[in-house]
């Protein structure tokens, strides 16, 4: 381990910009639109969603690549591909321009997440490791509070500057040129596999289930807001704001979090998120939405930092950067598949209500806790036993 103290802020760094990639920009749509009056609503909405799209097999990708070479290159291509794709689209002339930088922002953006996430498991163990990885979904978390706000003011003055949200990636490229070294290349031993453990292709199926309930939060609100008459299209960054600040508060402490709860972590955080989508259900003011809201971020926000470490743990050193690049996929793939789950799940119960998707997804947040409730007193049972076993051996 390391004991440079900008190691860390160099590391967290690039969880900033995961967030980033995709949602900056997001404010400056309806001036996108404006300056290319004939492109469909699929194209302009692909200006938001191609991004982490492109993450998903890009991350399984280079989670194999940096097994070969060495993470500070890989990395630094990486960002090189971020700046690109991300200030270019400030110069695009046509839509096709636009998207084409997009993809490689997409691109760049999957070959950095995964290795912001393989390089904690790389320079940090135990309590460090998990308290590191609570600072990184912090720092994603506000990168998603502050950056749109700041690209919408830009977008006020044009479209185009929007896009110079992006800058921020020039002092993330001086922090890891400068402060981060590489870390240690760990070789697997005589008969060690290659292959990734079963564990993390279900850790990587539970991400995905986790991003499916979880989404509909976030995408939903807007809409909830305007359909049953509480709030409107403006007061639903407020409620965005509430799920935002707990996620950002609960990660800052997620380490300690982490050691009060020990084995039931998991099972609290699905807890905390199933409470907060089941108030949406019932919610009848702004005040309570909100209340909900702010419950289900300190889901999401214990949740994520979970399913990390425990990767990171249950894998030989070799093998952090492909099985995390696993779970980051997942996490994108799950975003994406929320729309399309909930819109089976309407077709199937033949209900086109919002309050009902949000009760479905309680009941799948309250199922997995159930699930993981078992697990975590037979895991804790187990250990007593063992704890038993040594202190009479020691006697």
């Amino acid at each position: 381990m390391h004991n440079s103290k900008l190691i860390k802020p160099a590391i967290l760094s690039l969880s900033f910009l995961s967030v980033l990639s995709g949602a900056a920009v997001s404010p400056a749509l309806g001036q996108i639109r404006l300056a290319f009056p004939n492109a469909s609503d699929l194209a302009i909405q692909m200006i938001l969603t191609l991004p982490p799209l492109l993450v998903i097999p890009v991350s399984l990708f280079s989670g194999r690549l940096a097994m070969v070479f060495r993470k500070r290159q890989l990395l630094f291509v990486g960002l090189v591909i971020y700046i690109l794709g991300g200030l270019g689209g400030g110069f695009a002339n046509s839509l096709t321009m636009l998207l084409v930088t997009r993809a490689l922002l997409g691109i760049g953006n999957g070959v950095v997440a995964p290795l912001s996430l393989s390089l904690i498991a790389d320079f940090y163990e135990g309590n460090e490791r998990a308290n590191t990885m609570g600072l990184s979904s912090a720092m994603a978390t506000l990168s998603g509070v502050i950056m749109p706000l700041i690209s919408g003011w830009l977008a006020v003055f044009s479209w185009r500057y929007a896009f110079a949200c992006y800058l921020v990636s020039l002092p993330v490229c001086f922090l890891i040129w400068r402060f981060l070294p590489e870390p240690q290349k760990t070789e697997k031993t005589e008969g060690e596999s290659n292959r990734l453990p079963g564990v993390v292709w279900l850790f990587g199926f539970l991400t995905f289930l986790l991003m499916v309930v979880f989404y509909l939060l976030p995408t939903r609100a807007a809409l909830f807001l305007q359909e049953t008459g509480i709030g409107n299209s403006g007061q639903s960054g407020l409620v965005i704001a509430a799920l935002n600040v707990s996620a950002f508060l609960v990660g800052l402490q997620f380490g300690k979090i982490r050691s009060l709860l020990k084995n039931f972590t998991h099972f609290v955080g699905l807890v905390a998120l199933g409470i907060g989508l089941a108030v949406q259900f019932f919610a009848a003011s702004l005040e309570v939405v909100m209340l909900g809201m702010f419950i289900a971020g300190i889901g999401i926000g214990s949740l994520m930092p979970t399913i990390f470490t425990e990767t990171a743990n249950r894998v030989p050193a070799n093998l952090n950067s492909p099985a995390l690049s696993v779970i980051n996929s997942s996490l994108y793939l799950g975003q994406f598949a929320t729309p399309l789950v909930f819109a089976g799940i309407a077709v199937v119960f033949q209900v086109e209500d919002v309050r009902f998707k949000f009760m479905s997804a309680a009941v799948m947040a309250f199922a997995a806790a159930a699930v993981f409730l078992v697990g975590a007193i037979k895991s804790t049972n187990r250990n007593t036993k063992k704890d038993k076993v040594t202190s009479t051996n020691n006697k």
